[in-house]
């Protein structure tokens, strides 16, 4: 018969196989069953933490320091009980701290709106539509960027350092662009109302862009010494901007109306 630990290895293993083939539009039909391994995992801990206690403390009023040194009845009794308890305790923590990282990162791709940060660098990340994942990369120092190119079915990726970068696709010439700058941000926005991509520099100093479907054109805003990114909110129908102070930004959220994710970043290198 399998032990209870056993079994709840298997569930992480299932989930976390499930959560790495998902489509990252399709996590939340995971979420449940992770929250409640979750609960069941640190109920389990809390009994073994109780369990191996006891038995710890029925060891120390057991033998006094002299049998515990010398004697073997002790050690045998330390070995049998004692310590296959504070094996099974620190599995389940192990357990338990591999159940709630899962369950953060499921938490977060299953949010409308996800965003991370970096310290001193850049961060990017990118929706694959083929595979349904995104990948997540980050520079310090430095700017990192990358884009999904829809005829090569791959994303491509371009790393500075102490440089801005930023690449978008271009659909008329069906290559990714790329353009860097030096110690600052750089930032290109597809317009499809031109039907041309819009770029903007910006010296020690992050920049983002930001295409408007209302008023067809792209707002840009910058941010000294630190990231920025924007997005449109259908809802209030207006840019809302992010920023962050010598921190590089990467931003995901889901797009109702193109039934899709869009992603940006800002990816520059600002000087120490």
């Amino acid at each position: 018969m399998e032990s209870s630990f056993d079994l709840q290895v298997q569930h992480y293993q299932q989930l976390l196989f499930q959560h790495r083939t998902r489509r990252r539009e399709h996590q939340e039909i995971l979420l449940e069953s992770l929250e409640q391994l979750n609960k069941d995992v640190k109920c389990s801990l809390i009994n073994d933490k109780h369990t191996y206690e006891q038995a710890k403390d029925t060891f120390y009023r057991k033998y006094n320091l002299l049998q515990r040194i010398f004697t073997t009845s002790a050690s045998r009794f330390k070995q049998n009980s004692t310590q296959s308890l504070k094996l099974i305790y620190h599995q389940r923590k192990d357990l338990s701290i591999k159940v709630l990282e899962l369950l953060q990162e499921l938490t977060s791709e299953t949010t409308p709106l996800e965003i991370r940060t970096h310290w001193n660098g850049s961060i990017a990340v990118v929706y694959n539509p083929i595979t349904g994942r995104t990948e997540w990369k980050q520079s310090w120092h430095g700017g990192i960027h990358g884009v999904f190119n829809p005829i090569t079915h791959c994303i491509e990726w371009q790393n500075e350092s102490s440089t801005g970068v930023y690449g978008v696709f271009n659909p008329k010439l069906n290559i990714v662009e790329w353009k860097k700058i030096f110690q600052g941000g750089v930032h290109g926005v597809y317009n499809p109302w031109t039907n041309d991509i819009e770029w903007q520099i910006s010296f020690h100093s992050g920049i983002g862009g930001v295409y408007n479907p209302l008023t067809k054109q792209v707002e840009w805003k910058t941010s000294f010494k630190g990231g920025i990114v924007g997005y449109f909110d259908y809802e209030t129908e207006t840019v809302k901007w992010i920023e962050k102070w010598h921190h590089g930004l990467a931003l995901i959220l889901w797009d109702e109306t193109l039934n899709t994710y869009r992603t940006t970043s800002s990816c520059g290198w600002y000087g120490s």
